[in-house]
């Protein structure tokens, strides 16, 4: 019996080496090319052992007369073996310039190897990695360091749905949203992005005082927050929102990249800067060119329609055109012309009687005064019908009221001032009174002259 088994042994090894020199084929049903591995020969063989190869499939091609080199080969390695138990990988390799190379590997827990034969995750790729299509799952990025895990959320980025509630978001009208976040590992804080609700998207950052410790979040702005219109500069709302803001809306300023309004977006086309609104400066103010304050300047470096109060001291290197009451608490120097439209008054004075023009309280000095009356001058008294005021009737009223007549008594020029233009015309009438009273004084001289020299003759 042994000596006829063995022929047929060697048969079986002989059709087996044949068939791997020459094509296989398997049909049928249910076909099947099984590769069986055992240890040994003869009757009795040995069981495969761990390590073993328990089959190879090979892609040749001769590469010159007596030259056969393999392309690409899969085979399956035994991981363990014991009666009843197998398990194995496979391992795919290609060949290059070097010879074949182990590429990817498939172990017996369905673990995926590429560019690894080690792989510690379902799909483990060594070198960097590329895919057209949709991605499910976590995204882990090691940074060289093989026992770094996913559930340690370190060197990776990874998707999550959450709820608003579960992050501490306010309620919405969508509850739901995505959540990615981002772990750069290496003593870095990690970051969240969340998106889903229609109110924008919103980050975190750990806080660094724990693990799972994050900072409040913070909206990211979009133009739902940021908006206005063009040429307003903005700025932080915060009406509803509380201070700090992160609301942005119009400012009174417009900016057009040629002029600059201040409660205005029509500025005038002839100025750098228009203000529409009253105006205040507490410091020192300089301009190159003419100011207008409630009108377009015109031929005046300075022109102002309506008060005006100047806190500092004020120059003004051209033309000063104010039109109504301007006032200046320090000094004032106008290099041109100026010109009040209102009431001027300089200094302090105690209070403003009557209805005047110009208040000084101080001296004035100046080389020349013009004095222009809007009545007539005293020349009236050499009119014919003047009557001139005898002087024993101005004698007579100077004892009675200790001062001429028509002029203001010292009593009322304490109390209400003098106009200077009125003591001047009551002066030169003064005068031009007195000029008569010395020409009716000189004929009634010369008349007594010739008298007494009449009487001179005849007592000859």
């Amino acid at each position: 019996m042994n000596k006829f088994i063995s022929p047929l042994a060697i048969l079986a090894l002989s059709l087996c080496a044949f068939t791997t020199e020459s094509s296989a084929q398997a049909s049928g049903v249910k076909p099947e090319l099984i590769m069986y591995r055992h240890n040994g020969g003869g009757i009795s063989p040995a069981p495969a052992a761990a390590g073993n190869v328990l089959g190879t499939i090979k892609w040749n091609a001769l590469t010159a007369i007596g030259n056969i080199r393999t392309g690409a080969s899969i085979k399956s390695i035994a991981e363990t073996v014991a009666p009843g138990v197998l398990t194995s990988n496979m391992v795919f390799s290609t060949s290059g310039l070097l010879g074949n190379t182990d590429r990817a590997v498939i172990t017996s827990t369905g673990l995926v190897g590429i560019g690894t034969m080690s792989p510690g995750f379902h799909l483990d790729v060594l070198g960097n990695t590329h895919t057209s299509g949709r991605f499910y799952g976590r995204i882990h990025f090691d940074a060289d360091e093989p026992t770094d895990l996913p559930s340690s959320y370190i060197d990776e980025a990874y998707f999550e749905r959450k709820s608003r509630a579960q992050l501490g978001l306010a309620a919405n009208t969508y509850a739901n949203g995505g959540i990615l976040t981002m772990a750069p590992g290496g003593g870095g804080l990690d970051r969240q992005l969340f998106s889903g609700g229609d109110d924008g998207l919103w980050t975190r950052s750990q806080d660094g005082s724990g693990a799972n410790t994050w900072a409040a979040w913070q909206k990211i702005l979009t133009s739902t927050d940021i908006n206005g219109n063009v040429g307003r500069l903005p700025r932080f709302t915060g009406a509803n929102l509380g201070d700090p803001s992160s609301t942005l809306g119009n400012s009174q300023l417009f900016d057009d990249g040629t002029h600059v309004g201040i409660g205005t977006t029509s500025p005038d086309a002839a100025s750098l800067l228009t203000i529409a609104g009253n105006t205040r400066i507490n410091g020192n103010t300089f301009s190159n060119g003419n100011i207008g304050i409630g009108l377009a300047p015109t031929a005046n470096r300075l022109e102002v329609l309506g008060a005006s109060r100047f806190n500092g001291n004020t120059s003004v290197g051209g033309n000063l055109n104010v039109d109504l009451s301007a006032s200046v608490d320090g000094s004032l120097q106008v290099d041109g012309n100026g010109r009040v439209d209102g009431i001027l008054v300089v200094g302090n004075p105690v209070s403003i009687p009557g209805n005047h023009e110009l208040y000084v309280n101080g001296s004035v000095i100046a080389e020349e005064i013009w004095v222009k009356l809007q009545g007539s001058w005293p020349d009236y008294v050499f009119e014919q019908d003047y009557r001139l005021t005898p002087l024993t009737e101005v004698e007579t009223f100077i004892l009675e009221n200790k001062h001429l007549p028509g002029v203001a008594p010292a009593s009322e020029v304490a109390q209400d001032g003098i106009s200077v233009g009125d003591i001047q015309k009551t002066q030169m009438e003064k005068i031009e009174e007195l000029f008569l009273h010395m020409i009716a004084l000189e004929k009634r001289v010369k008349e007594l002259e010739v008298e007494n020299a009449t009487l001179k003759a005849g007592r000859k």
